[in-house]
């Protein structure tokens, strides 16, 4: 393998602790480390993504609607009844260390994904790859009407061959061929066949890695008076061209990356003022965006000036103009030559404090319409969260990631970073008994659970708890706990609990709440916890009647309450 390429496969193993894992399979995710984004990959536990044992054709598959991953066809469902509208992309990996590239598995590549798209009913000996053809076919059954388009569709192929073996004419056009078979199905819209060499994964992991930067021009730019915390603060106008600075990657894509800290996910051209905005571009009125437009508000970490009214940010975030932004971009063939002359207002706020950051994020947000569980990140319970995670009296080492993306330049275990939907999801599962809805999508989620979690009154560190339990959950399947129990996961914290407790939880707001997590803890330190959760997967399994439970009998409430059942009458008998 390159050296280069090696060096950093061997840093992505550390970080993710795959030490354990067969070299294939790690190299397969870290493929999929750097072709998916990292919206995406903050949805699941990277080692979920591997397909079974033996796929052939396909290494990983992911599925998004409306930029939200589904792996059955309850997930659709549940995304797709939430929604009018749905847009579909299905990305596809097939990772291979080698240093050459062959025609033959291009060509069997696309097959495989051809065959998927077509619903071929030969897939019974992958249950996890079928699954997935399960769900895109729904998509089509039951809500052809809702999609936007026909669904998109991504290859990349991953090797660590050198930049002339990925250029070969042969190759390329095995790559056009395998493009144009799915094309030819008639009912995919855009298909994109990437062939990545090693100079490919190394520039995609600097796109990963590396901070932003950039440089900007501003227009008639007004610096604000000194304040507490800000470093310095500047109002103005930037034309189109150069606020397309900021959102762009190197490859002319949207870099979704900027977007993390705004509380709200693009909410499409369909939007009432999306498309006004649109509307506005698209006409003779184009030049009045600035005052039709409350415009961007960008938060940076360093700041310089430049000659003339250039300025370099670097380690910025987009927090407010996420929908202005977005309609800009999608707006580009309307501007054409107005790049230049349509102007947007922007308000560059450069900070090293995160409560500051925190602060802008919730005043530029107050003036529209958010959802609290968009804002559930800026509560004060989350701080405290957040502090009581990074205090680490425990010794547990996790990392509590209030904000989306904030470590995303940093040197930390990934592993260890747990999210806010990580901690829903965990908390659901270990105290509230609600392993049944801890799979869902996080939106279906906190309304199943917002109103029982992160309330000002619960103690820290049952979060802290049912975080570090999931994560030992996760480790158990990386050195032993066989992995096709993975889709009941979070029935076996439930299981564990009760095989430690006895009983069911106290409230989380309750003292004894930090007595029980207390022994849990304990529990989850000893030594052998393959050994102990599998004691906790045979409860589920014999719950089941001594097999793995169906990924839709693990969602209903009653299986929930019969495994509780097994338990304590068990605990009762003995």
């Amino acid at each position: 393998m390159n050296p280069l390429i090696r060096g950093l496969f061997n840093k992505f193993r550390e970080s993710e602790e795959l030490a354990t894992l067969a070299d294939s399979d790690a190299f397969e995710l870290f493929a999929a480390k750097l072709a998916l984004g990292d919206d995406l990959l903050s949805q699941v536990s990277l080692t979920d993504l591997l397909l079974d044992s033996g796929n052939i054709g396909v290494d990983i598959c992911a599925i998004e609607i409306n930029g939200q991953l589904v792996w059955d066809v309850d997930d659709v469902r549940d995304v797709c009844n939430a929604t009018k509208k749905i847009e579909v992309v299905a990305h596809f990996i097939q990772a291979k260390q080698s240093a050459s590239i062959s025609s033959g598995d291009i060509l069997s590549f696309g097959d495989t994904v051809r065959r998927f798209l077509a619903n071929h009913q030969d897939l019974e000996s992958y249950p996890r790859f079928q699954d997935l053809a399960r769900a895109m076919g729904l998509i089509f059954a039951d809500y052809a009407t809702s999609l936007k388009g026909p669904p998109s569709v991504v290859l990349t192929m991953a090797t660590t061959a050198p930049r002339a073996s990925t250029r070969d004419p042969i190759v390329v056009n095995r790559a056009e061929t395998a493009r144009s078979h799915i094309q030819d199905l008639g009912y995919i819209d855009k298909v994109d066949v990437k062939i990545w060499g090693a100079d490919d994964l190394h520039e995609a992991w600097v796109r990963k890695n590396h901070a932003n930067e950039v440089e900007i021009q501003l227009e008639k730019q007004v610096n604000l008076p000194r304040m507490p915390g800000v470093d310095q603060a500047i109002l103005g106008v930037v034309s189109v061209a150069e606020l397309l600075k900021l959102i762009r990657a190197e490859d002319g894509t949207l870099d979704e990356r900027v977007f993390y800290d705004n509380v709200r996910g693009f909410k499409g051209a369909d939007n009432r003022v999306n498309r006004q905005i649109m509307d506005t571009l698209a006409s003779d009125e184009r030049s009045l965006l600035p005052v039709l437009n409350n415009g961007v508000t960008v938060v940076a970490s360093t700041y310089s000036p430049k000659p003339g009214d250039t300025v370099a940010v670097s380690g910025y975030q987009i927090v407010n103009g996420c929908q202005t932004s977005h309609c800009l971009y999608l707006s580009l063939g309307e501007l054409g030559e107005h790049l230049e002359s349509v102007f947007v207002p922007l308000r560059l706020v450069v900070t090293a404090d995160d409560d500051i950051a925190t602060r802008i994020i919730r005043a530029t947000n107050s003036q529209t319409e958010v959802g609290e569980n968009d804002l559930v990140a800026l509560t004060k319970f989350q701080k405290r969260l957040e502090d009581f995670y990074r205090l680490d009296t425990h010794d547990v080492k996790l990392i509590y990631e209030r904000r989306s993306g904030q470590f995303f330049d940093k040197d930390v275990t990934k592993t260890r970073i747990v999210t806010i939907s990580d901690q829903m999801r965990a908390v659901s599962a270990l105290f509230l008994d609600n392993p049944h809805t801890a799979a869902r999508y996080t939106g279906m989620l906190y309304d199943e659970v917002g109103d029982s979690i992160f309330r000002e009154d619960h103690k820290l560190l049952p979060y802290l708890v049912s975080a570090f339990a999931a994560y030992r959950l996760e480790n158990a399947f990386r050195t032993g706990l066989d992995p096709s129990l993975k889709p009941a996961r979070y029935h076996i914290l439930t299981a564990r609990k009760y095989l430690i407790l006895g009983k069911r939880a106290s409230p989380l707001n309750a003292k004894s709440a930090e007595a029980e997590s207390e022994r849990i803890l304990e529990s989850l330190k000893a030594p052998d916890q393959v050994a102990a959760f599998q004691s906790a997967a045979d409860e589920v399994m014999r719950t089941a009647g001594g097999a793995i439970p169906s990924r839709d009998r693990l969602k209903r409430q009653q299986f929930t309450q019969d495994l509780i059942a097994n338990i304590l009458s068990m605990d009762v008998q003995a």
